[in-house]
């Protein structure tokens, strides 16, 4: 079993944990928001092209989806994808690349800011940054409200909970 498929299994208790507490009630609009940050995005990326140079590189069976990527993802980004209904493969489609890469490109609806932020040269080349500044600013709003809704996240999972030490992996001895 491959170590994310076995993090998966943890998070899907974790839901079944937030549900039971109803703290899911709590961040449905938040996800609904950030689901409308993630689909302008990629929408701007679609109309200045980026969509179809990545397309075109996967066509070659070239990617910058790196081998271990997946392991930058945090649980709680990771959870979201989750609660968005993302279906993550049980193994990599492709073996010395990214887990969450399958033909069709990115599983994960939800990305980390890694793969977000990454721009090739090929797409520094055929793109004018200025077409590209909307893209970053749409990407700059997204990452920002993902930051927040991880760290909402976290603070269910009582890993903020400064008044029980206890529960805090950083204090067990």
């Amino acid at each position: 079993m491959h170590l994310i498929t076995e993090k998966i299994e943890n998070l899907k208790n974790r839901i079944k944990q937030l549900q039971t507490k109803g703290q899911l009630s709590r961040i449905e609009f938040l996800l609904d928001q950030l689901k409308e940050f993630i689909l302008q995005e990629n929408r701007e990326r679609a109309f200045c092209g980026m969509s179809l140079i990545c397309a075109q590189c996967g066509k070659e069976g070239k990617a910058c989806c790196g081998k271990n990527i997946e392991f930058k993802y945090s649980d709680e980004l990771l959870l979201i994808n989750l609660l968005y209904g993302v279906e993550i493969p049980e193994e990599p489609e492709f073996p010395e690349m990214c887990f969450f890469l399958k033909n069709s490109g990115c599983v994960l609806f939800a990305r980390d800011a890694f793969c977000i932020n990454f721009i090739c040269d090929k797409i520094k080349e055929q793109i004018p940054l200025e077409k590209l500044k909307k893209l970053r600013q749409l990407e700059g709003l997204h990452l920002n409200f993902q930051f927040q809704l991880e760290q909402m996240l976290k603070r269910f999972s009582g890993v903020y909970d400064f008044q029980n030490y206890s529960k805090l992996n950083c204090f067990r001895t």
